[in-house]
């Protein structure tokens, strides 16, 4: 498994990144590694908060904080919508025509259900994500790449939404995906690959330009993540 990278990091600020498999903190009865008990050592902090999440088969940007005060500004810009997201997500590959429909603006209601998430009519949290582009993949031909942006950061929303409109992540067998090599982590391909902070009207961008961890990436989906990104700051 890939180690822990430090991108960024100021006093009480930093942006990791983090590798699949790792969780970003412990669980209930877990005693493992995490992002939590790792980050302090490598930062040279006694200790480390989470403003997001990233889950534990997720790879890529997760930003911590140094300081409880820096943990409740970041949280407050999260809360605030002064953060945007983007993703790359491996997809089952069908014709060019099939994957295009895939493009655009979905919203879905989601309720977490024991260690799943599930799209609900009503009595779930409102969801949001927009489908940017679909290409099919350079390393293997029954996958596609499908760039997103979150626009809301509900427990595994980009898994069950996809697959609740019928892509559902290549290796994700939790929501229908078809099993890659041997279920574990790592089979699910989904990278936080950009990240851009608005702050008093201007807007920085930490983009994962390129990681060994990524595979199967057209360039044209790498050109139009560096244009989105590169985009002004929302209104």
């Amino acid at each position: 498994m890939t180690e822990i990278e430090i991108l960024r990091a100021s006093a009480d600020e930093a942006v990791l990144y983090k590798p699949a498999g790792l969780s970003a903190e412990r669980g209930p009865g877990d005693h493992g590694a995490c992002v939590a008990t790792l980050a302090p050592g490598l930062l040279g902090w006694s200790r480390c908060w989470l403003p997001h999440r990233l889950d534990r088969p997720t790879r890529g940007l997760l930003v911590v904080a140094g300081s409880e005060s820096a943990s409740a500004r970041l949280s407050e810009e999260v809360r605030k919508g002064l953060w945007t997201k983007w993703y790359y997500a491996r997809v089952p590959w069908r014709d060019g025509s099939a994957a295009g429909a895939l493009v655009g603006p979905h919203r879905c209601y989601l309720r977490r259900e024991g260690r799943l998430a599930r799209v609900v009519r009503s009595g779930g949290d409102p969801s949001r994500l927009e489908v940017l582009g679909v290409a099919q993949s350079t390393d293997d031909p029954r996958h596609a790449i499908a760039l997103i942006r979150l626009e809301t950061g509900r427990f595994h929303q980009i898994r069950a939404m996809l697959a609740h409109l019928g892509y559902p992540l290549a290796g994700d067998i939790d929501y229908g995906g078809t099993a890659r090599r041997s279920v574990g982590y790592a089979d699910i391909d989904l990278e936080a690959c950009a990240l851009r902070f608005e702050r008093g009207g201007l807007a920085e961008t930490v983009r994962l330009a390129s990681h060994r961890d990524r595979q199967g990436v057209p360039q044209a989906l790498e050109a139009q993540l560096d244009r989105v990104s590169a985009g002004p700051p929302s209104p």
